[in-house]
């Protein structure tokens, strides 16, 4: 079968695009795109494991001095150890400290356990009492004594 020279020019025009009556087709073409630059691989295999092993040991050595100055700080804050945080008031930790002292007291008042100052009173009381009982018992355990030696 031959193709009509009618039905060529039909699927040439199909296939091309549309332009503005009037105009010329024009003379510059798209340039071709160029593909992106691979990314170059190391041309001697032991370069890319040093620069791997270095990355590595850095990443370590930062690993290893932030734990240390964590480590610092909570010894600092607990008062153990030998680390000493510098500037901890800079920080205002001892104005956290006694917040959370209040806070702890107000806690342990809401559940009922006595305070600092309640639990001295009750020992002064008992103090008090024991001396009491000691001089009430006192003529009475000899009492018992001196009728025994009768």
């Amino acid at each position: 079968m031959a193709t009509r020279p009618d039905e060529t020019a039909k699927s040439k025009k199909r296939a091309a695009p549309a332009r503005p009556a009037g105009k010329a087709p024009s003379a510059k073409k798209a340039a071709p795109r160029k593909a992106a630059p691979a990314a170059k691989a190391p041309t001697e295999p032991g370069k890319a494991e040093g620069l791997l092993r270095a990355g590595l040991k850095a990443l370590d050595t930062v690993r290893n001095d932030v734990a240390k100055r964590q480590a610092n700080v909570i010894e600092g804050l607990l008062g153990i150890g030998q680390g000493k945080v510098p500037g901890l008031d800079g920080f205002g930790i001892r104005k956290f400290e006694d917040v959370f002292d209040q806070r702890v007291a107000t806690a342990l008042q809401r559940l009922g356990i006595p305070g600092a100052d309640e639990v001295q009173a009750l020992r002064d009381e008992v103090a008090r009492l024991r001396e009491r009982v000691a001089q009430l018992e006192g003529p009475a355990r000899a009492a018992p004594r001196a009728r025994a030696r009768r």
